[in-house]
């Protein structure tokens, strides 16, 4: 006699609840699945991660700009210095005896040498550096608030170092300066000699902030790569009356640029390579002499727009 027996609750919770298991091929299917919203949900996230960096480097540009005109506040109209002046770096070389307009530091040799743009801003920037030498200021603008600040979030060299005075001290900067307004005197050749004899050559203003003509469209930084002769972060000319779009298309300077145009500027113009077209897509953020920012197309019509010098007064 077959006796039957009844299942237990156990196996009949079993029966009740139990689940086919996925197929090899529905789990590869679900992983192409996966792997599909990935590959178009990056670019988005791409995007947006880098509107994000881009809206941060404006702020900082900002913060920098605020700092340059409170300089100028300080220091009878006068924005830091840039470049080689020709003349000298000390005060008296520079026509600052009293040193009222810029910002040194102290050698060795018991003079006095003029500073980085990042050194000359340390007092707006609310940070104390020392200056007893060139060695202290690049030790203390390294770091810290200068770093922060001076960093562009999407810059892929931000970790390489750069000057704007020369023996000023070096820092890690991702941006450039207009030379022609906070640089001195004319423009030179790379031996040092003046370039008046070339025509149209414009005066320097030295960083005088109420000699800047059309404030709304000079410029004064901007995002931009080192210059491939020597890391110098700087925008400069040899030739009057030029805008951001005569630096994008000179044929002058390091060899095979892209971007070459049929209109090219006429002059000494050799300062290309600090255009940084891969860092915010082929736009980049400026900062003008009005105070304001603007992220713009790195496009000959949207530079054009964009001073350099125009307007600056004959030597």
């Amino acid at each position: 006699m077959n006796i039957s027996v009844p299942p237990s609750p156990v196996t009949l919770f079993n029966r009740r609840h139990r689940r086919p298991a996925f197929t090899l091929v529905e789990l590869l299917v679900v992983i192409g699945i996966i792997a599909l919203l990935i590959a178009i949900l990056m670019p988005t996230l791409g995007r947006a991660r880098e509107s994000a960096n881009s809206l941060k480097c404006e702020a900082q540009q900002h913060q920098i700009l605020e700092a340059l005109m409170l300089h100028a506040h300080e220091h009878r109209g006068y924005l830091p210095m840039t470049g080689y002046p020709v003349a000298g770096l000390d005060p008296v070389s520079l026509e600052d005896p009293l040193m009222q307009r810029y910002d040194y530091y102290g050698t060795d040799a018991g003079t006095y040498h003029l500073m980085s743009v990042l050194g000359a801003l340390a007092p707006q920037l609310g940070v104390q550096i020392n200056t007893q030498s060139k060695a202290t200021v690049e030790a203390d603008i390294r770091q810290g608030v200068f770093r922060q600040i001076f960093t562009c979030p999407s810059d892929r060299d931000a970790d390489s170092l750069g000057s704007t005075v020369w023996e000023g001290g070096q820092a890690y900067n991702s941006y450039v300066f207009n030379d022609s307004a906070c640089g001195w005197g004319t423009s030179v050749n790379n031996d040092g000699s003046s370039l008046r004899s070339m025509p149209n050559v414009h005066s320097r203003l030295r960083g005088k902030l109420a000699s800047f003509p059309h404030p709304a469209e000079l410029f004064l930084i901007a995002d931009g790569a080192k210059r491939s002769d020597g890391g110098w972060q700087l925008m400069c000319d040899g030739d009057a009356e030029l805008s951001l779009r005569d630096i994008y298309v000179t044929p002058i300077g390091p060899p095979k640029n892209p971007h070459v145009s049929y209109n090219p500027p006429a002059g000494f113009c050799s300062t290309w390579d600090t255009i940084d077209t891969l860092r915010h897509r082929n736009r980049m953020n400026v900062g003008f002499a009005d105070g304001h920012v603007e992220n713009v197309l790195i496009s000959e019509g949207s530079l054009a727009k964009i001073s350099l010098n125009k307007g600056f007064p004959a030597f």
